[in-house]
């Protein structure tokens, strides 16, 4: 007989030390649920325990001193139309939230869900990975901040501990005349990515000073383009430099052959998204320059 997902019990703590102190207890067989569009999908067989965290109001977008805080719980619906997200460079949170399955799928799925589940074609990681941003981890020795380029280990496997969970996100300040692009490829426009790509861009008038170039489903874990960042940094756009840094993008990959796509082409789409990528963070930085 196959395998059947019948966890022991379900609790929905009401703090965060409570959520803290069931995870201590069980360890991994505690899995945090919210939307549960991963979870209820992937049955994983060790669920012993499923602790909804829906009832830590852990779903709000606020500006703060330290920047903008993302709840756990916020579904990508939220996100999308979060007045907060609408300016440069942050509205490349908002774009990958719109691109993300299903306009149904987004009034369910949580940004921590997206996050934590570590697939390497999830969307929001290479957005928020372009903005510098920190996952927030709650457990038994308090908060602590991770960079969430540094968050993943490999696929489907995080820095966090079986007693902690990711309470929320901070995106830091932006560098004044930056903005930022998403882009991304699927079999279909609700399929998950074969491919994406964001990009950020800071100006001083008309020469990049400072980017960043995310790439996610072409390697086991979100990776930046270093060599192509530093090969965009401190020069002015041409069509001779946009062609070598998405070339460079392209190199930095580790792609796979799967169903969805062969390694070839996710090479060769991130070389033709990176260039779009590029070519739009520096239309919107000059816009907002002005």
């Amino acid at each position: 007989m196959g395998y059947k997902f019948r966890p022991e019990q379900y609790v929905k703590p009401k703090s965060i030390d409570e959520t803290i102190a069931i995870l201590s207890k069980h360890g991994k067989a505690a899995k945090i649920i919210a939307g549960g569009t991963d979870l209820l999908v992937d049955k994983p067989e060790e669920a012993g325990v499923l602790v909804d965290i829906n009832g830590l109001n852990l779903s709000y977008i606020e500006a703060t001193e330290q920047g903008i805080l993302i709840g756990a719980t916020s579904f990508f619906k939220k996100i999308h139309e979060s007045f907060l997200l609408q300016h440069q460079p942050y509205r490349v949170i908002s774009e990958a939230a719109w691109k993300l399955g299903h306009y149904n799928l987004r009034n369910i799925a949580t940004i921590g869900g997206n996050i934590c589940n570590a697939v390497p074609s999830a969307d929001a990681p290479v957005a928020l990975i372009a903005l510098d941003t920190n996952a927030v981890i709650a457990g038994p020795e308090g908060e602590r901040n991770v960079p969430l380029l540094g968050f993943y280990k490999f696929v489907r496997e995080t820095t966090l501990n079986s007693d902690e969970f990711l309470k929320e996100l901070l995106i830091p300040p932006q560098p004044s005349n930056t903005a930022a692009s998403f882009q991304k490829i699927g079999r279909t426009k609700i399929d998950i990515a074969i491919v994406n790509v964001a990009c950020r861009l800071s100006l001083v008038e008309e020469v990049i000073h400072d980017s960043r170039i995310v790439l996610g489903a072409v390697a086991p874990t979100p990776i930046r383009a270093y060599e192509a960042e530093n090969a965009l940094n401190d020069v002015k756009i041409s069509p001779e430099i946009v062609e070598k840094v998405a070339e460079l993008a392209a190199e930095a990959t580790r792609p796979i052959n799967d169903v969805r796509s062969s390694a070839n082409y996710r090479r060769e789409m991130t070389r033709v998204l990176t260039r779009r990528a590029i070519l739009d963070a520096y239309e919107k930085a000059l816009e907002v320059s002005i």
